[in-house]
């Protein structure tokens, strides 16, 4: 008698074992719409239907999640290039954490980088400056020849051009510079905004 309720009690263990590796296994269902439109609920979702959307329910009965069907034509579109862009952002923050410990580091980093492109416009300047007078001296040397009705010597009028030409690159340096200036300065101040809102 005694060997048969410990036989009975082991086969009651294992069936509880069974039971409880199936629940295990088990823990959620998947309710989808096959290719006729007709409701299933099975453990797993065959590749195919995945991207029509379907629901995650719990053995009671629960829903868990909705995941709705996967966009198509000019939304999925739309939802990949959102998508594209979290990551970007999210790339972005990561890097914008590991340059600056906190706000005055970016003020502080502002502050070197547009000094120093400040300084290289002064240069710029200085230089704009120097080749303005050398022009207008080889100029003033031009009308003295023309007045006297000589004819201008070639390396006098290769000068007066070369100097143009100099004049109108450092110029158009001068605009890059403090186009680049104007753009460092914002970058900064989206830097210093978009580090306080990831990190208060």
């Amino acid at each position: 008698m005694r060997k048969l309720l410990v036989v009975f009690a082991i086969g009651v263990m294992f069936a509880q074992g069974v039971a409880a590796q199936a629940n295990k296994s088990a823990k959620v269902i998947y309710r989808y719409k096959n290719s006729e439109g007709v409701t299933v609920m099975d453990s797993n979702i065959p590749a195919e239907f995945v991207s029509k959307g379907y629901e995650v329910v719990s053995i009671s009965g629960k829903v868990i999640e909705v995941v709705p069907p996967a966009p198509e034509g000019d939304a999925a579109k739309r939802a990949l290039q959102e998508k594209q862009l979290r990551e970007q952002r999210e790339r972005e923050d990561i890097q914008l954490r590991r340059s600056y410990s906190n706000v005055g580091d970016i003020d502080a980093a502002k502050q070197r980088n547009l000094e120093s492109l400040r300084g290289n416009i002064s240069i710029l300047e200085a230089n704009l400056h120097s080749a303005n007078k050398r022009l207008q001296d080889y100029q003033s040397q031009a009308a003295a020849v023309e007045r006297s009705g000589r004819q201008l010597p070639e390396d006098l009028l290769k000068s007066i051009n070369n100097l143009t030409q100099e004049e109108k690159d450092i110029q158009l340096q001068i605009q890059q510079r403090e186009q680049e200036y104007s753009e460092m300065s914002k970058k900064f101040d989206e830097d210093r905004t978009r580090f306080i809102e990831i990190t208060q």
